[in-house]
């Protein structure tokens, strides 16, 4: 949707992706870089986890074959922030080594690391972002999946993630803004059957200025090639134009027309075509906000909301979006709704993750991050996402959902997990309570659920449960005691399974 917030913005972007190595040196030396001001300082924050952990089903295996075990995770790491105007980045790192005292062949060591970062190089003009992200999950949904690293060994990959984008922005004075922007990304499956992924993109906007008040318009094109290693190089481009207006402080609309240009392996008839989309905004106070667009594409109906209210105690949030995606862009990790900001205040404050390594992102997005098939193709997504939280006194509830459907755009059943992994239908949400014992204590209740229905007529349902107590001992030191349950239940009985685990840990920040 093109609306006129969304064309006047300097297009920042949005998704991250992980390489350690490749990432942390780029905004060193971007730091470097850059002249250095009295509180251009790097905050640099070293921490170790220590976990203790007793489960009654330490590899997840079906019923009646459980084996109990402890397991002790110690999990150095940091945190490095820095934030001068000029640059803006942020990392945070963690070694997490597992140890079983019975199944000493699930012992492992991993890293996790997310990082973002924006430096502008020259004032008001030339910018470089870079993004990084290195998770451990489960290879294939297909097997047993779980939480907080309970996932077995064999049905576990690390996955690094990382991208560049140069861009340059040009004023022509009060009349428009251009933008020219590349990037340059990359997925890397390690310990895993599935192949890597690159995608090589470039875009140009020319955005018109306040020259024209209310009236707005905007230029565009894009190309984007994604190449993967067991998959055809699929090519995408497009060229727009839009023109709208500002009816008042309140609602704009616009329309868009264009022509997208594509390449890539499909079953329709035709993979590209000319395009229009209507929209409009409707923004009543600062606190709430309607987006809703219409058209049609290559693809069929192209339709999208968002809507966004936000009170003293409550927040709500609803969209649905429809699109052609691939596994290479569903593994980007952060979706383009959350902002750079957002996400570099998460990184930096160390809330990425989790004391038991999941990723702290809501229910409703998570779909997005570990939604991926063993094979490497494009697909067309139709996406419902909801949200509500609301506190109260010393409580916090949050609630979520998500309804995904995802059909794969070519026929794929000669290639590892073919259509079964590939065309299916995700739905579920998340149901928590944080309550404030004191100033310096909380508990956590939560709930979640999700139900996958796969193409050929198998059905998972996959159901959580987490009560925990927290307590910051000391200004740099956290305790945390849990207990976890987790289950599947399918229609093939081989594939359930359910556990149990008590879990202590201790977090030190030096």
């Amino acid at each position: 949707m093109a609306s006129r917030e969304r064309i006047a913005s300097a297009g920042v972007a949005r998704r991250a992706c992980g390489n350690p190595t490749l990432v942390a040196l780029g905004l060193v030396i971007a730091g470097l870089a850059l002249p250095t001001t009295a509180t251009a300082n790097w905050t640099f924050t070293p921490r170790v986890s220590v976990t203790g952990e007793l489960t009654d089903n330490a590899t997840l295996a079906p019923r009646g074959s459980e084996e109990w075990d402890f397991i002790t995770s110690v999990n150095p790491g940091f945190s490095l922030r820095r934030d001068d105007g000029r640059l803006q980045a942020s990392i945070n790192y963690s070694m997490n080594n597992r140890f079983y005292a019975r199944e000493t062949g699930q012992d492992r060591t991993s890293h996790r690391l997310a990082g973002t970062g924006t430096a502008e190089v020259i004032r008001e003009t030339f910018f470089i972002e870079a993004t990084a992200l290195r998770t451990e999950q489960a290879d294939s949904l297909l097997g047993p999946v779980g939480v907080g690293g309970s996932t077995p060994r064999e049905n576990l990959r690390e996955t690094t993630r990382y991208s560049i984008s140069p861009y340059l922005i040009t004023r022509y004075g009060r009349f428009a803004t251009q933008q020219l922007r590349y990037r340059f990304s990359e997925v890397l499956n390690h310990r895993s059957t599935q192949g890597d992924s690159h995608t090589h993109a470039t875009s140009y906007q020319l955005n018109s200025g306040p020259a024209f008040n209310r009236p707005f318009w905007q230029l565009a094109a894009d190309y984007r090639e994604e190449r993967f290693d067991n998959a055809p190089t699929g090519e995408f481009g497009s060229v727009s134009g839009t023109a709208g207006y500002q009816f008042s402080r309140f609602f704009s609309s616009y329309v868009q027309v264009g022509r997208d240009y594509n390449n890539f392996e499909t079953l329709r008839d035709d993979e590209d075509d000319t395009f229009w989309e209507v929209g409009a905004t409707w923004t009543p106070t600062r606190a709430t906000s309607v987006q809703a667009s219409y058209g049609e594409r290559y693809f069929g109906k192209n339709r999208a909301i968002s809507a966004r209210h936000a009170s003293r105690r409550a927040s709500y949030r609803l969209s649905y979006s429809e699109r052609i995606t691939s596994t290479q862009r569903t593994t980007q990790f952060f979706r383009e709704d959350l902002l750079l900001q957002e996400i570099i205040d998460l990184i930096g404050e160390g809330g990425i993750f989790d004391d038991e390594g999941n990723l702290n992102i809501p229910i409703d997005n998570i779909d997005d991050y570990i939604d991926e098939a063993r094979v490497q193709s494009f697909f067309f997504v139709q996406s419902w996402r909801g949200a509500w939280q609301y506190q109260t006194g010393r409580s916090t509830f949050r609630l979520s959902g998500f309804h995904t459907r995802r059909e794969s755009e070519t026929d794929i059943s000669g290639q590892p997990g073919g259509l079964f992994e590939s065309d299916r239908q995700t739905r579920g949400g998340n149901a928590s309570w944080t309550w404030a014992l004191g100033p310096r204590t909380n508990t956590t209740l939560s709930a979640r659920f999700s139900r996958s229905d796969f193409a050929d007529e198998r059905q998972d349902d996959l159901w959580g449960l987490r009560a925990a107590i927290s307590r910051q001992l000391t200004p740099d030191a956290r305790a945390t005691l849990s207990y976890r349950h987790q289950q599947r239940e399918s229609s093939e009985r081989a594939a359930e399974y359910r556990e149990n685990a008590l879990l202590a840990t201790f977090t030190k920040e030096f």
